[in-house]
Order: C-alpha cells, then sequence, then structure tokens
C-alpha cells in the first residue's frame, strides 16, 4: 500500500490533523474572529520559545515560561471559555498541565498532580462537557503511566484505570462523547497484550474490559473509535489472527462480545482505518479486503449481514488512501488513484449510489494531498498541488457542482505552500499556516469563501527564525 502524509479534519467525527483538532463556533469576544475563537503557537516573541496567542491581537494567552520552557501541544475547550495546554511552564523539561481563562490571559491554572524529576503528562483530552480533563501521565510512579482526571471547578486530581502491574502502563484513551467516561488501552490484565477498557467517572479504578480476551502476542491496535451515540466501541485488533488486523465492535452492554464487521481476510490482509458514521448506524473502512495489497473502501451497516463497496474500480497498483464521511451521513469523500495510477484525486460516494470526482484537472505531476468536508456538508476545501507541481494551494468544490475555487492568493511561487488549514465553524471560510509573505517566514492566514482569492493575516509581525507552528479554532 502507498504511503501518503494526510491531514483530515472532520466535524464531527475522525480528527487527522491539519492544525488543531478544536471546532465549535458563534460567540464572540477575546482572540475571536468572525464567529471562530482561534489561538495559535509560534515563537512570536522568544525565537526557539513555543507560546499562545489570540489571533489578530497577537497578545500572548499563557503566563511567561520558565527559561528553556515550550508550549508542546493545546486545545481550546469546547464552551470556548480557555484553553488547556501541556508545558514545562513551572520547570524546564518537566512538562504538566494547565488551564488558562481566554477572559483572564496570562493567569494559568495547573491542573496535573505533582510532577518532579522525570515524570510527564504526555497525552490529554478536554471532555465535551467543558467540564474536566482527562490525561496520561507517570504521576505517582515515575515511568508508570497511569490515567488521571482533573474537574475544573474542583482541581482535584483522580486515578481512573485499575491498579496496574509494575511493567503495565495506558497506552491512551478516548473521553466518551456523553461525557460520563472514558475507553482506554492498555496491557492491564496481561503484561505487553494491549485490550480496552472502560470506567465511569462516577466510579473510577473500576474498570470493564470491553473486548474479547486476547491471547499473548495479540494486541487491541491504537486505531479505535467511541460511536457518537456513547453506546459501543469499533476497534481493529488481530482477534481471530495474528498479524491480521480486523475491525470489530464491542456495545458496553456486552462486554466480551466482539462481532466483526469486516468480510473474511486471511494472513497478508489487513483493515487499516475506519470511521463511525455520525448517526452510529454504520462503519466506513478501508482495507485490502477482496484483493490483497489493494486497498479500497467498504461499508458496514450496524447489524446488517455484509458490507458494501464504496470506491469506484481500483486495479494493479491503486489504493484508496483516506476518506471521512460527510457529516450528513449521506455518504463519503476520499482520495485515490482510481483513475491514474499514482495520481491522486478527490472523489465522492452517496451511499444511495453514484460516485463522482471532485477535483479540477490537476497539472503533470500533481496530486490532491489533504480534504476536509465543510461542517455543513455542503462540499470539501483541499489541499493540492493542482495548478503548479509542487505548489500546495487550497480549493474548495461544492457537491452542487461548478468547478473548484482556490481560495488562498494567487502567486505562490516554487517554496511556498500551503502546510496545514482547517474550515471554520461556521462554514464561511477557511484558517491555514503558509509561508505565503515571505518564503522563510510560516504566518496564519484567513479566506472567507465569499471573497475566494483575498485573505488577511491572523498573527502579529513575524521575522526570519519565527513561525506559526500550530493552531486551534472553535
Amino acid at each position: 500500500m502507498k504511503t501518503r502524509m494526510w491531514s483530515w479534519l472532520m466535524l464531527p467525527g475522525l480528527l487527522l490533523l491539519s492544525g488543531c483538532p478544536d471546532g465549535g463556533g458563534g460567540g464572540g469576544g477575546a482572540g475571536q474572529v468572525g464567529s471562530g475563537t482561534i489561538v495559535y503557537l509560534a515563537d512570536q516573541d522568544t525565537p526557539g520559545v513555543s507560546e499562545l496567542y489570540f489571533a489578530t491581537s497577537g497578545a500572548r494567552v499563557t503566563p511567561s515560561l520558565t527559561a528553556g520552557g515550550n508550549i508542546t501541544r493545546f486545545a481550546i475547550t469546547p464552551d470556548r471559555s480557555a484553553v488547556v495546554y501541556l508545558a514545562d511552564q513551572d520547570t524546564n523539561d518537566i512538562f504538566e498541565l494547565y488551564r488558562v481563562s481566554l477572559s483572564t490571559p496570562g493567569v494559568s491554572t495547573k491542573l496535573s498532580g505533582t510532577l518532579t524529576g522525570s515524570e510527564d503528562v504526555t497525552d490529554f483530552a478536554i471532555a465535551p462537557d467543558s467540564a474536566s480533563v482527562v490525561y496520561v501521565a507517570d504521576q505517582d510512579i515515575d515511568g508508570k503511566f497511569e490515567l488521571y482526571r482533573t474537574v475544573f471547578s474542583a482541581l482535584v486530581n483522580t486515578r481512573l484505570n485499575a491498579s496496574l502491574a509494575p511493567t503495565e502502563d495506558v497506552a491512551d484513551f478516548k473521553v466518551m462523547p456523553n461525557s460520563t467516561g472514558v475507553v482506554y488501552r492498555a496491557d492491564q490484565d496481561t503484561d505487553t497484550v494491549n485490550e480496552l477498557y472502560q470506567v465511569a467517572f462516577s466510579t473510577p479504578t473500576v474498570a470493564t474490559r470491553l473486548n474479547f480476551p486476547l491471547a499473548l502476542g495479540r494486541n487491541v491496535s491504537a486505531q479505535y473509535a467511541i460511536a457518537p451515540d456513547s453506546n459501543s466501541v469499533v476497534y481493529i485488533a488481530d482477534h481471530d489472527g495474528a498479524g491480521i488486523d480486523e475491525l470489530f465492535q464491542v456495545f458496553f452492554g456486552s462486554p466480551g462480545t466482539s462481532p466483526k464487521l469486516n468480510a473474511a481476510l486471511f494472513l497478508g490482509q489487513t483493515v487499516t482505518a475506519f470511521e463511525i458514521a455520525p448517526n452510529s448506524a454504520s462503519v466506513v473502512y478501508l482495507a485490502d479486503q477482496d484483493t490483497p495489497t489493494i486497498f479500497e473502501l467498504y461499508r458496514r451497516i450496524i447489524g446488517g449481514a455484509n458490507s458494501s463497496k464504496l470506491s469506484g474500480t481500483i486495479t494493479g497498483n491503486e489504493d484508496v488512501t483516506t476518506f471521512a464521511v460527510i457529516p450528513d451521513g449521506s455518504g463519503v469523500v476520499y482520495i485515490a488513484d482510481q483513475d491514474t495510477n499514482d495520481i491522486f484525486e478527490l472523489y465522492r460516494t452517496i451511499f444511495s449510489g453514484g460516485n463522482t470526482k471532485l477535483n479540477s484537472v490537476i497539472t503533470a505531476g500533481g496530486n490532491v494531498n489533504a480534504a476536509q468536508v465543510i461542517p455543513d456538508g455542503t462540499g470539501v476545501v483541499y489541499l493540492a498541488d493542482q495548478d503548479t507541481n509542487g505548489v500546495n494551494e487550497l480549493y474548495r468544490v461544492l457537491f452542487a457542482g461548478g468547478g473548484a475555487t482556490r481560495l488562498n492568493p494567487p502567486g505562490l511561487a516554487a517554496g511556498q505552500n500551503v502546510l496545514s488549514y482547517m474550515v471554520s465553524p461556521d462554514s464561511r471560510s477557511v484558517i491555514y499556516r503558509a509561508n505565503q509573505d515571505n518564503v522563510n517566514i510560516v504566518e496564519l492566514f484567513r479566506t472567507f469563501f465569499a471573497s475566494a482569492g483575498g485573505s488577511t493575516k491572523l498573527n502579529s509581525t513575524l521575522v526570519v527564525g519565527e513561525d506559526v507552528t500550530d493552531f486551534a479554532v472553535r
């Protein structure tokens, strides 16, 4: 299978990042542009020191960092009231978790427990109700990574996972869409065998194994997702055959019972990715199910007997590389070299029938390199070197037809590129990082769909050696 770099953003649903995984919309106030809140990460004040700033004003969001400190990850709360971030703010090389209210920038609260020596927070996620944060850290025992929760109103840390043996760790986790608990992956029952567990916020440390017990050498992969209705988990595991990654689903009310969703696979075949539809009624997945090494797109209705192929005719060395379900659940968009080997283009399949190419004609050597479905489901914004080989630009195409429109200003030359982007939650504009004005400086811009081809710079003045490295939009 071909490997390509992808940046997909899907609201709601699977997020493959182009910028930070934050969506939302509405409201006004500090750091807000149009109907969205935007913050960006840059070494704006001190070269090599990454800090957070409000879009347009350029004011710093976070307090000063200790010498050598940096912010490494951040996210806006779903209610757009605050930013949670990971940084070695107080002690160099000890990464802790903080929250800063957007109404009182410069004043932060530490969310993680006491860390010393080489202990760190390594990952976090804000609950959808904006009331708490869940994080992974070796907070109690250096080198032993466990799962914790901090409620913002109480600032009390609670360990969530069940007791782990000295060599066991929490690998990763997902917060329930209804904010009642988490699903996490750990080698909790058998060392080196990662399995799935559920724990409710109301009963911390009381964990239920979800998957059917796995044998030594088998694992649930890092690819798992909780259904939007919070009733089940879909996951990839080599449950039935070593080295054969397949797709399973387990309902929270029936732990240990995991129906397989894909058709039979054999050694050398695998499911590589999936997405649950917004209505939780079906799953779209990518696999070489029919022909080994030829990856195609399939859909399985939950409770249905068989899967149906969604991608068009693919032969030889052609593949689907990635995809996203349309927010209204009507179909899927995907990128593949479906028509010409090694020329990757953008397609749409309607679940009721019909397959259409979406992008305009691509110059020789060009490809569609990323895409995001517009949140209102009217079309797609995609990244491609469509007009000039090697120069990635942004385009919008509507499902109703009419061809693609370039969104960024014209005139990008060799060495200039759009690097990452996100469609605004109100579906009116796109925010993107590019070295558009100076080939040596990456900055943050916004283009409204109604005025395609024009853009507004969102960051304060940067000089060579300073860059916007990431951003978040709510």
